[in-house]
């Protein structure tokens, strides 16, 4: 039996996630910033002070990889944490000086290794694309977010009798020389 992966939408959306990770990877090398950092500092750009939680969710990185990510960011002056004024368990992420400027300088990188990734294709087909994905992305958050169904308990097994507990078996005794 064979699968075709050119028909899977799951190996093609990988597929163009890879393509689309190297164009703006090579992008931001000039930055100095991984594809990663690039997005923190864009979700924070117009949204200072949000929480972790909140980065979490614009950026799609996992929780114990932005929260490594948050304190290198932090020791490498790119990004301030500071308590929440709304939640007292909860920090609040802003840009410094030094992040706003590489998100600056990042920026144009980006959007220009964005670009040539959609030259291929036509100014039709980008829009299609874009609603298709943008589509995508919020009905599996929808799915994602929504409480899961309850299991339905199994019906209560009878118990079965306990078997009597067997002799312990007596060792060989040992020949004597």
């Amino acid at each position: 039996m064979s699968y075709n992966l050119n028909a899977s939408p799951s190996h093609l959306l990988h597929r163009a996630q890879q393509i689309a990770a190297n164009h703006s990877a090579s992008a931001l090398k000039t930055a100095g910033l991984t594809l990663r950092q690039f997005s923190v500092l864009a979700a924070l750009s117009g949204n200072e002070g949000v929480s972790q939680s909140d980065l979490v969710n614009a950026t799609g990185i996992d929780r114990s990889t932005l929260a490594d990510m948050v304190a290198r960011m932090e020791a490498g002056g790119m990004i301030k944490r500071s308590d929440s004024k709304t939640d007292a368990r909860a920090k609040s992420v802003s840009l410094t000086a030094k992040g706003k400027k590489a998100f600056d300088k990042a920026l144009p990188a980006v959007t220009k290794a964005d670009a040539a990734l959609f030259a291929t294709l036509a100014k039709a087909k980008q829009d299609a694309l874009m609603q298709g994905l943008g589509g995508l992305v919020e009905e599996a958050e929808k799915a994602d977010a929504a409480p899961a169904p309850k299991a339905r308990k199994a019906p209560a097994k009878a118990a079965a009798p306990k078997a009597a507990p067997k002799a312990a078996k007596k060792a060989p005794a040992k020949k004597k020389k």
